[in-house]
């Protein structure tokens, strides 16, 4: 090749390699937005008063895609269904809404990626009856979950135990496992 093609074919590929770079960097963003739904299953002592119920969740995922840790911030909400307890006497329907900040580790995988997460928030809870009042309590949650790829988004399937801890004279500490299924966008 004579040396003026020589210098123009680097200059195309110069440019070339310019442009995929920029395309490259903004494929890989480094949040994601999520919305799921599932069961909400009561456990312990909860699980003799409520059914299980429903679940609801959105989702704010930040991190960057070259490291397996993250942060997620969770609005929940949750329905435990009424059961007929002991006594034959029938409880109410327990709603439990909440704000939570959760770290998340997620292991290496190029379909799927199994992730753990843990964290906490502030929980709201009322029962469905006219009389009640709802209460503000702090809690814990950890749960694990896969992300697995579904066309342009993420879907995701996880289970996280929630642990809420209230006073013994309201009812004392009441634990929940929702099971969700999601989109990452």
């Amino acid at each position: 090749m004579n040396r003026p093609a020589t210098h123009h074919l680097l200059a195309i590929l110069l440019a070339i390699s310019a442009l995929a770079i920029p395309v490259r960097a903004r494929a890989q963003k480094g949040y994601a937005l999520g919305i799921g739904g599932g069961a909400a299953i009561p456990v312990g002592k909860l699980g003799d008063v409520q059914k299980t119920g429903y679940s609801a969740l959105l989702t704010l995922a930040i991190g960057s895609p070259d490291l397996p840790i993250g942060l997620r911030f969770d609005g929940i909400y949750n329905n435990l269904t009424r059961a007929d307890t002991p006594t034959g006497t029938t409880s109410a329907d327990l709603r439990v809404a909440g704000a939570i900040v959760n770290l998340v580790y997620a292991f290496p995988g190029t379909y799927a990626k199994p992730y753990v997460l843990a964290g906490g928030g502030w929980y709201s809870s009322k029962v469905d009856t006219t009389a009640a009042k709802a209460q503000s309590n702090f809690g814990f949650n950890a749960g694990l979950g896969t992300t697995f790829g579904f066309g342009p988004a993420a879907a995701f399937l996880e289970a996280r135990y929630h642990t809420i801890s209230r006073s013994v004279v309201k009812g004392g500490v009441f634990q929940f496992v929702p099971i969700t299924f999601g989109l990452m966008f």
